[in-house]
């Protein structure tokens, strides 16, 4: 056999900046249909990486087949039956058999399959050469990239996240010719825009490209790129004696803003500590992508930044940054010292000019709604803590009318939780302020204190609702108001903290201000229910087999920390080697039962069967125990009490046949088998659960 010839290939997208938050995705995805459209023309490669800068992206291949393989395969055609007339001369079923495989019908070979005798053809099929699949597949790859945002430019149909400037793609020294949004492909690239060669720079193999791109200063590498801020960063903070306040995500953003990142530090005026630290924070991170720094424990006036050029006077560059810093942070100052000429509560009539949602009213109007909310839900759960749920909830959103909030949006409620404290409010109260925007996102931290919980419950339910009522629901793929996100939260703090509120709890609760008929209520209550229960087993899902979520949820989903508890429990069995012996005989009883009309209840005293009479006497001596278990959500002990029930259930079917002739016995037999299903379905649906 000869050897598999292979070559290395890359391709170079360039192009205007790209979006730091899309860049990442996008080289996986470029990587992604790369792999699948290989597999797809039958080629391997020993090895890929994706890069991705902001101004290109990059699929490095080692060892691509130079050549798709042969390919030998056998084709069945029409049965011998009707291929051939009673003269055995071929029909038009076996000419057109032949012609479509190019061979002749009497070269067709015939075999049985399945007691049927068919026509065969052995086709052979060259392979095709790699360079002319790229040249197929590359504009096909590229028109299938999804972004959040595409764009179109000029004339050009293709959408991109930007515009496309050039395209390299190169199969050893071949360049490989395609087209894609008006660019023809070629083996030019650029270097870095300010610091590279001027012009187009000529890559010969894959193998030259990490040189040119080191010459012309390009890291196209995330990964290298990476290494380096850190590496840059430390060294920095440590000249300055400074540490630096830990950000992964920043440092992600910097990594795909820049392609040669050189690492810089500035300061900006004391003075500007005096504010709270969450606002030269988001100051510095969000508008400026810069690094806080702390020193002897708290914020210094000190910032690290990465620049994308290395300069010749380092200076001239700090004294810019610390220029825009500073003057962002004085507006900053401005609007912090106009907000503490009045209180926090001082703020909450401004909330009447903000619209919450058209035909729902005014943040006000919310905010009124959220004090009821929030007191009742707190009156259920925290009776002691109601009255200072109350207050928060007058106050959590009276930070949206500060300037400080209007300049930096990500400060809402973190502002609030601030002039609250400053105002002498409580600190249950300051503290709920911030919580109740909790949790923000999946993974997030999750409000601590009683009316921080019930705040964070009534805002969201809140807007659940009030989006419902107006048919603002989400779809496949868009979710404008985060009502997923809202609906994920609630059921987080549910299940986490062990809250004892239903879900249709706590959606009539937040149903009642909708101005619409009781009928009407009542209907949308059942829609919110269903679409939290999704949430919550999609979340359950992340951690747990789906099969066990939805046995749990199939047998009641009206408290999330109960199912969560149920989950737990069910998990645990799961994990034991004997899972499948221990599940089956619970599984048969309920399975047996399933879609059965019983009429009755079971009568003992017609019962003639010995193991009959054991079971049923077993399941009557362990059930207060296991109902007592599942009332106290001792769920590890209810698993066991079944488990106790195993050897009674085994020798049942081993002994009894449930559907026998005789309609008594068999009635019989249904009403205790039922009963028993019944009491299992409070702890769990084990029909669900695969064996």
């Amino acid at each position: 056999m000869s050897a598999i010839l292979r070559r290395d290939f890359l391709l170079e997208v360039g192009t205007e900046e790209i979006p730091a938050r899309m860049a990442h995705k996008a080289s996986q995805d470029l990587k992604t249909l790369f792999t699948k459209e290989l597999a797809g023309a039958r080629l391997e490669a020993e090895g890929m990486e994706a890069d991705v800068t902001p101004r290109r992206l990059v699929l490095r291949v080692s060892g691509l087949m130079e050549c798709q393989p042969d390919v030998v395969e056998s084709r069945r055609g029409p049965a011998v039956k009707i291929a051939f007339d009673d003269a055995g001369n071929p029909t038009k079923a076996a000419m057109g058999f032949a012609r479509s495989v190019g061979v002749q019908a009497q070269e067709l070979e015939r075999k049985e399959v399945k007691g049927t005798e068919y026509l065969f053809a052995t086709v052979e099929q060259a392979g095709e050469s790699t360079a002319t699949l790229l040249a197929q597949m590359l504009p096909r790859i590229l028109g299938s990239l999804r972004f959040p945002k595409s764009m179109r430019w000029g004339t050009i149909k293709e959408p991109f996240v930007r515009p496309v400037h050039w395209l390299l793609a190169l199969f050893g020294d071949e360049v490989i010719p395609f087209e894609y949004a008006q660019i023809s492909s070629g083996n030019r690239t650029q270097g870095h825009r300010f610091m590279g060669q001027r012009g187009w720079l000529e890559v010969t193999t894959p193998a030259d490209y990490p040189g040119v791109m080191k010459k012309n200063f390009v890291m196209f590498s995330p990964t290298e790129r990476k290494e380096s801020i850190e590496a840059g960063l430390a060294k920095k903070s440590k000249e300055l004696e400074l540490s630096i306040l830990p950000d992964s995500g920043l440092l992600d953003t910097v990594t795909h803003l820049v392609e040669y990142p050189v690492v810089m530090a500035g300061a900006f005026d004391e003075r500007f500590l005096e504010m709270p630290d969450e606002v030269l924070i988001t100051a510095m991170r969000t508008h400026q992508k810069y690094f806080a720094c702390e020193k002897d424990g708290g914020l210094a006036n000190h910032f690290l930044f990465v620049s994308n050029t290395k300069p010749v006077d380092e200076s001239v560059v700090v004294r810019g940054n610390e220029r825009v810093l500073g003057a962002r942070l004085s507006d900053a100052f401005f609007f912090y010292s106009e907000d503490r000429k009045k209180s926090l509560e001082s703020f909450v009539e401004g909330l009447q000019g903000q619209t919450f949602l058209r035909g729902m009213g005014t943040m006000l109007d919310k905010t009124r709604r959220l004090e009821n909310l929030a007191g009742e839900l707190a009156e259920k759960l925290f009776p002691a803590n109601a009255e200072n749920a109350r207050r928060a909830a007058m106050l959590c959103k009276a930070d949206l009318s500060t300037l400080m909030v209007g300049e930096f949006p990500d400060l809402q409620g973190r502002m609030g939780q601030d002039y609250a404290e400053l105002d002498k409010e409580p600190e249950a109260v300051s503290k709920a302020i911030f919580e109740h925007y909790l949790p923000r996102q999946a993974g997030d931290d999750l409000p601590e204190s009683p009316e921080g919980m019930a705040l964070s419950l009534a805002d969201k339910i809140d807007s659940i609702a009030a989006c419902h009522h107006l048919g603002l629901i989400p779809t496949a793929t868009k979710d404008p108001y985060a009502l997923r996100r809202a609906a994920l939260g609630c059921v987080r703090i549910m299940a986490e903290r062990s809250l004892a509120l239903s879900l249709p709890e706590l959606v009539g609760s937040g149903v009642k201000n909708l101005s619409a008929p009781p009928e009407k209520l009542e209907e949308l209550v059942g829609i919110i229910v269903t679409f939290m229960v999704g949430r919550l087993r999609n979340w359950l899902a992340g951690d747990f087999p789906t099969e066990v979520v939805d046995a749990c949820l199939e047998a009641g989903s009206d408290y999330p920390y109960d199912v969560l508890e149920k989950t737990r429990s069910v998990a645990r069995l799961r994990d034991r080697s004997d899972y499948e012996d221990l599940v089956h005989p619970f599984k048969r009883v309920m399975n047996i039962t399933k879609g059965q009309q019983v009429d009755g209840e079971f009568d003992p005293s017609i019962a003639n069967e010995d193991a009959e009479k054991v079971l049923w006497s077993s399941f009557q001596d362990k059930r207060a125990d296991i109902q007592g278990a599942l009332d106290s959500r001792r769920y590890d002990d209810v698993l066991q009490k079944l488990l106790e029930l195993k050897p009674a259930i085994d020798g049942y079917f081993d002994a009894v046949l449930v559907m026998c002739e005789d309609e008594t016995e068999k009635a019989n037999h249904l009403a205790m088998l039922s009963e028993i299903s019944a009491f299992f379905l409070q702890f769990v649906d084990f029909t669900k659960i695969l064996v």
